[in-house]
């Protein structure tokens, strides 16, 4: 089942979890940011030092990943395993059989920072079995839509020149954009409608000049 990055920010939010994610692709800022979100709503924090293993798949083998996953959790309703860099993982191809039949008292996140080869296990089970999202790289075109719909949802509305304005200067790069957005919200307040000018104040940008200044 495929998913978009804003269907899994609202069943996290909810607290809804599937057994078993797999997300991969080259914008890392959505899988760092959907990872966070299943720590946070997924597990208090007491709950989180018996509870949560985070793993690097550089860093471990696909036995010793998969009997954490097979455990189950200590004094709380689920436990949670992130396993970043799954391309990584030595023997992960065992992970096959783990899609196939899941411990549904865990969710277990499996993170590509690439598109692996999806017709070869684990990669063509876990697109079978799991919950599963490609996050591509955002193009330079879709970054006002993009920051303009994430200041939407905390209650602000950018106005057009200002999102396209501060496409400019933070690029591609989604980080920077939400950086910029925290900067603007915490600058325009009480406002709840940020300006043109808003974005030229707030400063901080990723480039000294820009296009709209350069054309004034």
């Amino acid at each position: 089942m495929s998913l978009s990055f804003e269907q899994i920010e609202t069943a996290f939010r909810h607290r809804n979890f599937k057994p078993l994610y797999f997300f991969y692709g080259d914008e890392g800022f959505f899988l760092d940011q959907a990872q966070k979100l299943l720590v946070e709503h997924a597990l208090a924090p007491h709950e989180r030092d018996f509870n949560l293993d985070i793993i690097y798949g550089a860093e471990a083998e696909a036995t010793q990943v998969l009997a954490q996953c097979s455990a189950y959790p200590m004094m709380a309703e689920r436990r949670v395993v992130l396993v970043r860099d799954f391309e990584k993982l030595k023997g992960n191809a065992l992970f096959q059989h783990y899609a196939e039949k899941p411990n549904p008292t865990a969710v277990v996140l499996l993170a590509c920072r690439t598109k692996p080869n999806l017709s070869a296990h684990p990669y063509r089970a876990l697109k079978q079995h799991a919950a599963w999202a490609e996050f591509k790289a955002v193009k330079q075109h879709e970054v006002s839509g993009w920051v303009t719909a994430h200041l939407k949802g905390r209650g602000y509305r950018l106005e057009p020149d200002a999102a396209a304005m501060l496409s400019d200067t933070v690029g591609t790069d989604l980080q920077a954009a939400a950086g910029e957005a925290d900067k603007l919200v915490t600058y325009a307040a009480p406002r709840t409608t940020i300006t043109r000018e808003d974005v030229l104040q707030a400063g901080g940008h990723s480039r000294e000049f820009n296009v709209f200044e350069l054309q004034k």
